[in-house]
Parts: structure tokens; C-alpha cells; sequence
């Protein structure tokens, strides 16, 4: 019984890093939405919601869209783009003396988008 209490508490983690991790990514959309573009603030955005959700230093953010001036990334009102925030939780099964941890990496993946208004 302790072993799965134990368990459950261990795989605690992962469902709210995940949840950070969406949190992220939906912060990063909606900072592109108001600004209409990507930028030097978009990235230093995500570098602070890595600190402040603990996501890890190892996540990485990428956009995808069709930039209306690709030069200064600007996307075109009601243009469909997406982010997506990759990054993995670590659960460590044991640690030998001397050694290093025994463990695996859950990778996370989130994906956020804007579709685009159909004009009427």
C-alpha cells in the first residue's frame, strides 16, 4: 500500500509540469496574438514562465506560421499559427551509491494554436 501511495505521489509530478507546460504555451499564444508578431520578447516571455512554472531548462519553444513580413516576423491578422513547448519529466527509479540515478524521461509536448475567422 505504501509502494502505491509512493507511486501515485511520484507520477504527481508529471501531471502538473504537464500542466505547466500547457500554462506556458498558452501565455506565449496569447502574447503573439496581442502583438502580432514574434520577438525578442516573445522569447524572453518564455524564458521567464520557464523560471516561474519550473519546466524545466531544458524546454524549447518553437512557432510555426505564415510570417505577412518574415524579416520582423509579423503574422497577418486572422492568420493560423501554432506554438508548441517540448519538455520531459524525470522519474529516477534508484540511485546506486557512487553512481548516477536509474531512471527514465517522460517527454511532454504541448500545442497551442489560433484558428484562422472565416470572413464572411
Amino acid at each position: 500500500f505504501i509502494t502505491l501511495i509512493a507511486t501515485a505521489i511520484s507520477f504527481f509530478g508529471v501531471f502538473t509540469t504537464y500542466l505547466n507546460v500547457n500554462y506556458a504555451a498558452r501565455r506565449v499564444t496569447r502574447e503573439i496574438e496581442i502583438s502580432g508578431r514574434v520577438s525578442s520578447e516573445t522569447h524572453a516571455l518564455f524564458n521567464v514562465m520557464k523560471t516561474n512554472t519550473n519546466i524545466g531548462d531544458s524546454a524549447t519553444m518553437s512557432v510555426s506560421a505564415a510570417y505577412f513580413n518574415a524579416a520582423q516576423k509579423k503574422i497577418q491578422l486572422r492568420d493560423t499559427f501554432t506554438v508548441t513547448v517540448h519538455s520531459s519529466y524525470r522519474i529516477n527509479i534508484f540511485t546506486p551509491t557512487g553512481g548516477t540515478p536509474v531512471g527514465f524521461d517522460i517527454p511532454l509536448v504541448a500545442k497551442t494554436f489560433t484558428r484562422a475567422e472565416k470572413s464572411r
